[in-house]
């Protein structure tokens, strides 16, 4: 049943509604909004002010209503990490993904708003962590969307297209 966005939180519906049209594109499959979760203050750690992400992504694997889902991606507006790092922009597992939009806004470095911009860092890491889901590692390509992102450099170069190595190994055909 193709894949789910699920809001973990408050996040803003313009770019959930952007993610699922570019994401139907990219994936040729159909993208659906699922009902939304509330925060997960389990997952929030006081000394670091983010939230652990493996701990929503769990949340989100034991969500009964999004079980029929070939994918789940859920969307948090809050800060995430994972112990080994500082921040990760997102994370994933064979069926279910999460990302954070906190740090793909220019605000969060103190510069100024651009929309445009935060919606292709977004659909960069949407498509990136779905790319997980479906068995794509890391590719070496940093003009690839599965190019490990250690900063937003890295996100901004490489952009939400898959080189031909990883396309490849997707089975990406439009519906008959």
């Amino acid at each position: 049943m193709g894949i789910a966005l699920v809001t973990v939180g408050e996040v803003d519906q313009d770019i959930i509604e952007t993610l699922k049209k570019d994401l139907n594109r990219i994936f040729c499959k159909e993208v659906w909004v699922g009902k939304g979760m509330p925060t997960l203050y389990t997952a929030f750690n006081k000394k670091r002010n983010q939230y652990l992400s493996t701990m929503i992504l769990n949340g989100l694997m034991n969500e009964k209503e999004f079980m029929a889902s070939e994918k789940v991606l859920g969307i948090v507006d809050h800060d995430l990490y994972v112990a080994e790092l500082n921040f990760v922009f997102g994370e994933a597992s064979q069926r279910v993904a999460v990302i954070s939009l906190t740090r793909l806004r220019q605000e969060f470095y103190n510069l100024p708003h651009d929309q445009s911009l935060f919606h292709k860092r977004a659909l960069t890491e949407a498509v990136h962590e779905l790319g997980h889901t479906y068995g794509l590692g890391h590719c070496g390509n940093p003009l690839c969307v599965m190019f490990f992102s250690n900063s937003l450099i890295d996100t901004d170069r490489k952009g939400s297209e898959f080189c031909p190595k990883c396309k490849s190994k997707l089975d990406l055909q439009p519906p008959k």
